[in-house]
């Protein structure tokens, strides 16, 4: 038989042989989960409320990043050094600001919307030039010096009304009466051609829709 001493050193031998197999059958939990750092060392992360995550704060993140919720992120704005700033700024305090130090300049404004050549109406089975009429080809002889353009085709139309041959004659009276007047104005002659349609493109079927087929556009050339 087994004297007490011999039995308690077996007792002891099993129960440190059974902690070591329950050990080795438990493992290392799997990934991402975690008990401390060392479980997460071979991804180079840290374990955090029992994940491995890229950090744990801003220390474990490089120059220039911070930590937030467990992920390393580019702080916006941040700057190094001045090569990281555009030209005319220098990096101050981790900030790219104006070289005197004041704050950069605001953006310029938008460029001016461009001005359009406007068409002119006319009365019906007429030629002549309403007030209105006049002040819209002075404007349009505005907006071409302002465009820089050198020539203007004016084009006459007609509503359906009238057989094509006098509608043809009496779109070219009325881009005429047009030119006529851009040279009171001082538009060069030579930067002006008149041309007639008629009544062939003519769209409307009412007063209102002949209205707007009588008329002379002006077309840059």
């Amino acid at each position: 038989m087994l004297r007490s001493e011999e039995r308690l050193g077996w007792t002891t031998a099993l129960a440190f042989l059974a902690l070591s197999v329950m050990a080795s059958a438990c493992g290392d939990p799997d990934y991402p989960l975690c008990e401390n750092d060392e479980h997460c060392r071979s991804h180079g992360e840290y374990c955090v409320n029992g994940r491995c995550q890229q950090c744990r704060s801003d220390t474990d993140c490089r120059e220039g990043q911070s930590c937030n919720g467990g992920r390393c992120e580019a702080i916006e704005g941040w700057c190094g050094s001045d090569g990281d700033c555009p030209a005319g700024q220098r990096c101050r305090g981790n900030r790219c600001v104006a070289q005197d130090g004041a704050p950069p300049p605001p953006p310029p404004p938008p460029p001016p919307e461009q001005c359009q050549l406007e068409p002119v109406y006319f009365a019906f089975d007429s030629s002549d030039l309403s007030p209105a009429a006049r002040d819209i080809i002075a404007r349009n002889g505005d907006c071409a010096r302002q465009r820089g353009i050198t020539g203007v085709t004016l084009t006459g139309y007609c509503d359906p009304r009238g057989t094509e041959q006098y509608n043809l004659a009496l779109g070219e009276r009325r881009a005429q009466a047009v030119r006529r007047y851009l040279v009171s104005l001082g538009a060069p002659e030579s930067a002006l051609s008149t041309h007639s349609v008629g009544s062939e493109f003519a769209q409307g079927a009412d007063e209102e829709g002949w209205s707007r087929d009588r008329r002379v556009e002006f077309n840059a050339r």
